[in-house]
């Protein structure tokens, strides 16, 4: 009791409020109340593959409960959202001198903030689903205290590194896995991986909003589309731009440091950098790219833009360290390539070969399709139906 009493930080109120809570939950014992909706939770609203996915869940499953806002280009007009926290708090310093150790190169808004954490995790009240294995001890407090279960979505895991630097990454994963009544991750790789080490995960692709008809017209545009840092090696798509021999790389998305970036853009003029863009001008782009290139590097994820391209008929050209080589059909409908040697030689062949480039673009416009925001939702709610975690 005495971890459980430091961990509730408990004052006059909250005891008032836990007791009011345990009476209501004692009339459906194990279950959730009725009427209760799925809380999406997440750590930070930024432009990346992760909040883009909770902002979908919660935009079909419930309410999106966030801890820090940093800057975004989301449209959440209809999203029932509560945030909370906007910007950097006092303590923000200490947490990103600890964050940077194993992510310096993603900037401060990268932080995660355990103050935030460890003391706003009692305020998620029934039906949970923590996006990330960080928000989700949030969900092992509440079921250390208030024995409440909660699910948990893995975006990317630790159990496979053998660095001693994530020796204490890898045990939190762990508890928060272990503590979870369901599991969900967004490839087949992560979900083999995580069975390795004993824990059944549900894939739930992440989903976009696939062009209903798509114009086989394109231009020679190798479009490129993430949150760009040092650690995804903006260098190989450098040396991929100045080797092709057909086509400009535009690489497109927010930059976790600006310095970075410009940096970039100064070493590879023949790469069209747009920095941030709306909503808008991506679908532009995405409308008239050929190709989608995208590297991973360990990165277990398909990458979201990987299947944003797709449901346009963009064709992806992924390399093998990446988790999207998985739904690419090599020479059918993409190809999985090993460097940015091989992708120089499969882009410039299919810019050069344009009743090739065409037949590829509808191929993976078809595959594409399946992949929706809907079909995404439905996975996580019939396996939390299926384990009692919702109710219909």
């Amino acid at each position: 009791m005495g971890l459980r009493s430091i961990l509730n930080h408990a004052g006059p109120q909250r005891v008032f409020s836990e007791a009011l809570f345990i009476a209501e939950k004692a009339r459906h014992p194990g279950r959730p109340v009725l009427g209760e909706k799925l809380t999406v939770v997440l750590r930070v609203l930024w432009n990346g593959g992760v909040a883009r996915a909770a902002i979908e869940d919660a935009r079909r499953l419930g309410m999106l409960f966030v801890l820090r806002e940093a800057a975004h280009d989301y449209d959440l007009s209809s999203v029932d959202l509560r945030v909370a926290r906007k910007g950097e708090g006092p303590l923000t310093p200490l947490f990103w001198a600890i964050t940077s150790i194993y992510a310096k190169n993603r900037g401060r808004d990268a932080t995660v903030d355990l103050d935030l954490i460890l003391t706003r995790w009692s305020e998620v009240r029934g039906p949970a689903l923590f996006h990330d294995q960080f928000a989700g001890i949030m969900g092992l407090l509440r079921r250390e205290v208030r024995g409440e279960e909660y699910a948990v979505y893995i975006h990317e895991t630790n159990l496979r590194r053998r660095s001693i630097m994530y020796a204490l990454p890898a045990i939190l994963e762990r508890m928060v896995l272990g503590g979870a009544s369901a599991i969900f991750t967004n490839s087949r790789l992560n979900a083999r991986i995580l069975e390795e080490h004993g824990f059944r995960a549900v894939v739930a692709y992440p989903g976009t909003y696939p062009q209903p008809r798509i114009s086989l017209e394109r231009e020679p545009i190798v479009l490129a589309v993430s949150m760009w840092d040092e650690w995804r090696r903006p260098w190989w798509y450098g040396e991929l731009a100045r080797k092709l021999r057909r086509g400009r790389l535009v690489m497109a998305g927010s930059w976790a440091r600006a310095d970075t970036m410009v940096r970039f853009a100064m070493e590879y003029p023949e790469v069209k950098v747009t920095g941030r863009l709306t909503e808008g001008a991506l679908r532009d782009l995405y409308s008239r790219a050929s190709v989608f290139v995208r590297f991973g590097f360990n990165e277990n994820g398909p990458g979201l833009g990987v299947l944003e391209a797709m449901g346009y008929g963009v064709v992806p050209v992924v390399n093998d360290g990446l988790g999207s080589k998985e739904l690419v059909e090599n020479g059918v409908d993409g190809f999985v390539v090993r460097d940015y040697e091989e992708a120089v030689q499969a882009i410039s062949d299919l810019l050069e070969n344009e009743p090739r480039r065409r037949a590829m673009s509808l191929a993976t416009w078809e595959k594409g399709k399946r992949f929706t925001w809907d079909a995404h939702a439905d996975v996580i709610r019939e396996e939390m139906l299926r384990r009692g975690l919702l109710r219909s």
